[in-house]
């Protein structure tokens, strides 16, 4: 039964990254998040079923670690994608030396 408990502990254990990012850390993406959760979630598991122990530390901590580097890994990768996107896009205003040419500043529009 004890065994149940902590695999269930690890597992709900990954909702804190996601929940601190939403609340304190605006720069976390939702897909960081969800990445983050899953590879939480798999190392967890998999070190609870490979009985592996890193100098007595709970598996969760270190997967708890591994979730928050990674939401953090994929949001900078997306945010970073999401700019050199935009780079390359045209402009939605011109700049004002273009628009003083087409409407100069003491005109009056009459409709």
């Amino acid at each position: 039964m004890l065994n149940l408990i902590n695999t269930a502990y690890y597992g709900f254990g990954q909702f804190l990254p996601g929940l601190l990012s939403i609340f304190f850390f605006r720069s976390i993406r939702p897909a960081g998040i969800a990445a983050g959760l899953i590879a939480g979630d798999l190392f967890a598991i998999g070190m609870h079923l490979a009985q592996m122990n890193f100098l007595n530390i709970n598996i969760g901590l270190i997967a708890l670690l591994i979730n928050f580097t990674v939401a953090y890994a994929i949001s900078m990768y997306l945010k970073r994608k999401q700019k050199a996107q935009t780079a390359f896009e045209e402009p939605i205003a011109y700049n004002s030396i273009e628009l003083e040419e087409t409407y100069p500043k003491n005109s009056v529009i009459v409709d």
